[in-house]
């Protein structure tokens, strides 16, 4: 897309570095260089105040970008949806399978070969999207949301920023902390089930 290049270009005739850059538009560098390498779009606050530092109207900086735009966000939406369904699909087919086998009293071997095959596929999809949200600047709940509608997902604004904050560390935290809830959870329905078979 043109946009890319033209931030860039209208960057360097200011003599402006992405890291100043991104603090005259309230963005972060790594922002501004997704911009640049077309990764993501800017919102409209951050296109307004783009023209302005650069002084040019809206409508130059974007031009012929809006309809070319509004395809990758469809795209987008439709492989971040696609990627859904396998999770789920996936992930449910693992956990009836877990069940299944402890009602029928199946080998552990027997459980869990099957379990780890149905959850590969879930957990692979489930870090694309997660990929995909990272690449995209999709932090906040309200940011996928409208990605996912195909509509502008104003990554620039506060809270979706607020939320990008340390977002890698946070999701290695709840991935730990939802795999241990899994393995208790896992447990103990295993416990239950076992005790009422055998009463």
């Amino acid at each position: 897309m043109e946009l890319a290049r033209r931030i860039r270009e209208h960057r360097e005739r200011l003599g402006m570095s992405q890291g100043e850059l991104a603090k005259a538009v309230f963005v972060t560098r790594n922002t501004i260089g997704n911009w640049e390498a077309d990764r993501t779009y800017p919102d409209v606050q951050s296109l307004l105040l783009l023209s302005e530092l650069f002084g040019v109207s809206i409508d130059a900086l974007a031009r012929d970008d809006a309809h070319d735009r509004r395809e990758a966000l469809e795209a987008g939406a439709k492989r971040m949806s696609r990627l859904g369904v396998v999770m789920a699909t996936f992930g449910l087919a693992c956990v009836a399978w877990v069940v299944g086998g402890i009602v029928l009293d199946l080998d552990l071997v027997l459980i869990a070969a099957p379990a780890a095959a149905l959850l590969v596929p879930a957990m692979v999809a489930a870090f694309l999207i997660d990929k995909m949200r990272h690449d995209n600047q999709l932090f906040a709940y309200q940011a996928v949301e409208a990605y996912l509608a195909g509509e502008d997902p104003e990554v620039g604004c506060r809270y979706n920023q607020r939320a990008g904050e340390h977002w890698v560390a946070r999701r290695i935290v709840q991935t730990i902390v939802a795999v241990l809830i899994g393995l208790c959870c896992g447990w103990g329905a295993a416990s239950i089930i076992s005790k009422l078979l055998g009463a």
